[in-house]
């Protein structure tokens, strides 16, 4: 399909609580994960793509969680919902990074933590 066919099935399959597509093509093995709106405001007329899903935050958040168990959590910090990443900076120490628990938080996490 074209990118302006992908742009109008997201906007018509699109429910209120979903904030991320999948999407992918092909010929080069190409998969990638973005807010919808990035996505839609992007997309050219006659880019080729050949598929996409979209996810909710809970959906999404397992697909993150699953990449890497061992450094995500999800806690609550002064009543509200955060997300923990536990890493090791260039010298070896333990470092704990804590993002809200937002779809933007869950886009920043997947390209730093797995597609930098």
């Amino acid at each position: 399909m074209r990118g302006r066919d992908a742009v109008q099935q997201v906007r018509a399959s699109r429910t209120g609580g979903q904030n991320f597509v999948k999407w992918w093509r092909k010929d080069n093995d190409f998969v990638d994960f973005e807010l919808i709106d990035e996505f839609l405001g992007h997309v050219k007329a006659d880019e080729e793509i050949d598929g996409f899903e979209l996810f909710d935050m809970e959906r999404m958040w397992e697909l993150l969680h699953t990449l890497n168990p061992d450094t995500l959590s999800r806690e609550s910090k002064n009543g509200e919902e955060v997300i923990a990443w536990r890493w090791v900076d260039r010298d070896g120490n333990n470092r704990t990074t804590t993002y809200p628990f937002t779809p933007e938080a869950i886009m920043t996490l997947i390209d730093t933590e797995f597609f930098a």
